[in-house]
């Protein structure tokens, strides 16, 4: 379901301007808006796309308790899912994480973004490759 929102906006004074109607010009006074309040979708903070977080399959990156893990072991997971599902789900998963932590926990969110980075440049689609070399361009 779709969160509502109430919106309360300020009344203000609006100044006049010059305005074309049918080709002639003609001067809008000054005008006082008046405050209204109404409802809207919420749509989530600016940039931020929609509230949908893609489904991260069960024990995708060995189960609860990722976090929680060494950091060689979160690695060697997070690389395994990689060879397993490729490079892009991979990033994309660990991406949906940074960005769900991101307010909650903040640790786990820039862990996240750091694993993310490590297998993008190590990777390209399933195939493993040294470490910057995932990041350069295709040639053609």
């Amino acid at each position: 379901m779709v969160k509502k929102i109430t919106v309360r906006r300020k009344g203000y004074k609006r100044k006049g301007y010059a305005a074309t109607r049918r080709g002639k010009k003609v001067k809008i006074g000054p005008a006082r808006v008046k405050p209204s309040t109404f409802k809207i979708r919420d749509r989530g903070k600016a940039g931020r796309g929609p509230k949908i977080v893609p489904p991260l399959e069960e024990g995708a990156l060995g189960g609860p308790g990722f976090f929680d893990r060494p950091e060689s072991e979160q690695e060697r997971i997070a690389f395994e899912r990689a060879r397993e599902v490729g490079e892009k789900k991979a990033v994309g998963e660990l991406r949906a994480l940074q960005v769900f932590f991101k307010k909650t926990e903040p640790e786990k969110s820039r862990r996240a973004l750091e694993l993310s980075k490590k297998i993008a440049g190590s990777f390209k689609g399933k195939e493993e490759v040294e470490y910057p070399e995932g990041f350069q361009r295709k040639q053609g």
